[in-house]
C-alpha cells in the first residue's frame, strides 16, 4: 500500500482548534444494515450525540436510518480487519483517528474515496485529503490545567514530574497513542516514535498519574478537583471551560501534535451507497459549522466559513503554529501495538 503523508501546518492557523477526541461508548452494540440503514462505527458520548444532532437531520433527508455501532477504536479496528475477507461486513462507515484510519487502510479494509462517491470532498482543504477517508474534524492536543491551582501557566509537560503535583495529572485511556506521542516531546523526542513517550511515562509513574476510561471522566476529575492537569484536545478544553470549569490550556514549549478524526467506508460494506451518502453528509457545511459552535471544531471544507469571532476562538497564533508538529503516520502505526502493550501492561499496571 502507498504511504500517505499530509502537511497540515498551513491549515492550522485558518481552521484549527477543533478538538474533541470522542468519548467511550454509551453502550456497545453489533448492528446489521438493511434497506435504508447505514451502520456507523463510532465512539459514544458527546461525539455520537452531536453526530445525531448535526449530521442526523441531513441523513434523514437522504432517507438514511443511522444505526450506531458504539465502542472504542481498538475493537472497531479489530472488527474491520477480522471481517475484511468476508463477503459482507457488519459495519458500513468507520470513524477513527488518523493514525488508526491509516492502519486499517494499509490493511486494505477500506474503499478508496473520491469526489464521485462523496461530492462534498471537492470542498475539502488539500491538507486533509487522503485516498481512503474523509476528514471530519481537526484538532491539536494541548496541556489543559486548572488555573486556580497554578500561580503561572505551566510551560511544559515536564511539570507533571514535579512531586508537588503528585496524583494531579490525568489521562484519557482512549487517547493512549496520542498521549504517548504528546508527552514524548517533553522527553526530547520527535513525532516518529513512541519510545520518548515510554521514557516520560516510566518516570511519571513515580508521581502517581491517573488514567480515566473516557474524556468525560477526565472532565469529571477536573470538576471534583482530583486532577489539576491533563493532555486533551483544545476543543474539549473550550467545552469544559464554557461549562464553568476554571480551566485554561497551553501548547507547551516542546510542542504539540495535530490530529484529524476521519470517516471511511468498509471495503465489504453491506450498503455502500448509503455509506457514501453518510460520509458526504459529514462534510456538509451546515453540520461543520454546528460542530464549530458547539465543540470548538473548525470546518475541514472551504465552503463552511466561520464568523470572525468564532475563528478567533478556535484558531491558533503564529507562535503556536510553529510548535505544532506533524507526525510520521507509517512509523507510528508500525509501533502502535507495541506502545499499547506498554501502556496497558507497564504504565497502567504500575499506577
Amino acid at each position: 500500500m502507498q504511504a500517505w503523508h499530509r502537511n497540515r501546518r498551513t491549515f492550522l492557523k485558518s481552521a484549527a482548534g477543533l478538538a474533541l477526541a470522542p468519548a467511550l461508548p454509551l453502550a456497545s452494540r453489533t448492528a446489521h444494515a438493511a434497506g435504508g440503514d447505514v451502520v456507523v462505527g463510532t465512539w459514544g458520548g458527546d461525539y455520537q450525540n452531536f453526530l445525531q444532532q448535526f449530521i442526523g437531520p441531513t441523513a434523514k433527508q437522504l432517507g438514511l436510518d443511522v444505526v450506531f455501532d458504539t465502542g472504542n477504536a481498538v475493537p472497531r479496528m479489530t472488527k474491520l480487519k477480522a471481517e475484511k475477507n468476508s463477503r459482507r461486513g457488519s459495519m458500513d462507515v468507520a470513524l477513527l483517528g488518523d493514525l488508526d484510519m491509516y492502519d486499517v487502510a494499509r490493511s486494505e479494509c477500506l474503499h478508496d474515496v473520491s469526489a464521485k462517491q462523496v461530492p462534498n470532498l471537492a470542498n475539502v482543504h488539500e491538507q486533509f485529503r487522503t485516498p481512503y477517508s474523509i476528514p471530519h474534524i481537526f484538532s491539536a492536543m494541548v496541556l489543559v490545567y486548572n488555573k486556580e491551582k497554578f500561580k503561572a501557566a505551566p510551560d511544559s509537560c515536564n511539570i507533571a514530574l514535579d512531586p508537588a503535583y503528585k496524583g494531579r495529572t490525568g489521562f484519557s485511556d482512549i487517547l493512549f497513542n496520542f498521549n504517548g506521542i504528546f508527552v514524548g516531546l517533553a522527553a526530547g523526542g520527535g513525532t516518529n516514535s513512541f519510545e520518548p513517550g515510554k521514557k516520560f511515562l516510566s518516570e511519571l509513574v513515580k508521581n502517581q498519574p491517573r488514567v480515566y476510561p473516557s474524556n468525560e471522566a477526565v472532565a469529571a476529575a477536573f470538576k471534583s478537583g482530583e486532577i489539576w492537569m491533563a493532555c486533551m484536545w483544545k476543543a474539549r478544553a473550550l467545552q469544559w471551560r464554557d461549562a464553568g470549569l476554571p480551566l485554561e490550556f497551553v501548547i507547551p514549549k516542546e510542542g504539540a501534535i495535530p490530529v484529524t478524526f476521519e470517516g471511511g467506508l468498509a471495503r465489504n460494506s453491506r450498503n455502500a451507497e448509503n455509506g457514501w451518502k453518510y460520509l458526504n453528509a459529514m462534510l456538509d457545511p451546515s453540520g461543520q459549522l454546528q460542530f464549530a459552535k458547539a465543540m470548538g471544531y473548525a470546518p475541514t471544507v472551504r465552503n463552511a466559513q466561520l464568523p470572525p469571532d468564532l475563528q478567533a476562538r478556535v484558531g491558533f497564533t503564529d507562535d503556536e503554529i510553529k510548535r505544532i508538529h506533524k507526525y510520521d503516520l507509517k512509523a507510528l502505526v508500525d509501533s502502535k501495538n507495541d506502545f499499547l502493550d506498554y501502556w496497558n501492561k507497564e504504565f497502567k499496571a504500575r499506577i
